[in-house]
């Protein structure tokens, strides 16, 4: 051959002339948000992988891209790779136990490094028993501060349903609040309702 391999990458380039451009303009307006949504739920160095794995997928993907949501779209995608990542680690450390060692973190996650008053670490470990989706959706109503249309767009499903799947997140997790709360502290129903504290 002639020449180098060229990569369907590479001839997206080529055939569509503003793919850089769009590229470039998405990454710069919404990498550190994604940055940040990925520290969230993984250590710094992961979160940076995953922010960068982000972008190549989305630069594979230009061609089926909706530019009306970026961000839920790019949400989507950590996401994804975020469970492919624990789905890994937990069968790394499943091998590394069955061989008799016992793999430890080395690296404390975001929430635990920013949260340090014992309440809100008290609130951080309730978060953290409830089930997966529950922890999700509301991460990306509180952190990410999402309205519901666009968690069901992250999460994949309709706005109805993500507003119900947040509403029972958020009665578990004042559920097993409620023996760390305060008794003094207004009930979350109370709040909800515009209650005063």
């Amino acid at each position: 051959m002639a020449g180098p391999y060229r990569g369907r990458e590479t001839w997206r380039g080529l055939m569509d002339p503003n793919a850089n451009e769009r590229f470039t303009r998405l990454y710069t307006a919404h990498y550190l948000a994604v940055l940040a949504y990925c520290a969230r739920r993984v250590n710094r160095s992961e979160a940076e992988d995953i922010t960068n794995e982000v972008f190549a997928v989305l630069w594979r993907k230009m061609d089926r891209f909706d530019p009306e949501s970026p961000l839920p779209w790019l949400y989507r995608v950590a996401l994804g790779l975020i469970k492919n990542r624990r789905r890994a680690t937990r069968r790394t450390v499943a091998l590394v136990s069955k061989l008799g060692a016992v793999g430890k973190r080395t690296e404390d996650a975001v929430d635990v490094v920013v949260v340090r008053r014992e309440r809100d670490r008290e609130v951080v470990d309730v978060l953290e028993r409830l089930s997966a989706p529950d922890q999700e959706v509301l991460r990306l109503s509180i952190w990410e501060e999402l309205p519901a249309a666009d968690i069901g767009l992250v999460l994949g499903c309709s706005t109805s349903a993500a507003e119900q799947r947040l509403h029972r997140a958020k009665k578990r997790l004042a559920w097993k609040l409620s023996p760390i709360l305060p008794r003094s502290s207004p009930s979350p129903k109370s709040l909800e309702e515009g209650g005063r504290p």
